[in-house]
């Protein structure tokens, strides 16, 4: 069986390596990049060095984003399965390096990995949290065709105020590949 490699348009999904690591460090303390995240405390060295030795949680799976142009890092996505029975899993993305936001690399990112997701780890469903406040997000999402399927109201405290948090879902059929 030959595998289709993880790339889209702008960006190739890889495996994290160790030469990551500064610019990971460097991504996950800069507060407009966690700004998002359910992050909350900064990240040491150690734990960064930690986090990209760790594999993702099998049956998960978890990259690095870098550009197909340049072969650069950009960021990190991930689909974290939540039930095996359901073949449903969690989506998660940043894209740490300012410089690529609102160019369609996050989009591509989200819609390279939920094809992974589908056609690889022969997923159902694919879910994600994202803050209501984060309207850049929610739009990529909707583009690829989530579902908003409803809110935990004051779901997350961040910078002395709750936030909701929105519950989206795509299912098997329903990603957008075009757009």
């Amino acid at each position: 069986m030959v595998h289709r490699p993880l790339e889209g348009r702008l960006v190739r999904l890889r495996a994290r390596e160790p030469r990551d690591e500064e610019l990971a460090y460097q991504f996950f303390n800069d507060p407009e990049v966690t700004e998002f995240l359910a992050m909350r405390y900064p990240f040491s060295r150690l734990q960064e060095r930690e986090a990209l030795s760790v594999p993702a949680r099998w049956p998960g799976a978890a990259f690095a984003i870098e550009t197909l142009e340049e072969g650069r890092f950009v960021g990190t996505c991930s689909l974290d399965v939540v039930s095996a029975e359901s073949r449903r899993a969690e989506l998660g993305i940043a894209i740490g390096d300012k410089g690529f936001w609102n160019r369609g690399y996050g989009t591509d990112a989200v819609r390279t990995l939920c094809r992974f997701g589908f056609e690889e780890m022969n997923l159902h469903r694919v879910e994600l949290e994202v803050f209501a406040e984060n309207a850049r997000a929610r739009h990529v999402y909707e583009r690829l065709g989530f579902v908003v399927e409803g809110a935990r109201r004051d779901g997350w405290f961040q910078a002395g105020h709750y936030q909701d948090m929105i519950v989206m879902g795509l299912l098997e059929g329903e990603l957008r590949l075009e757009g």
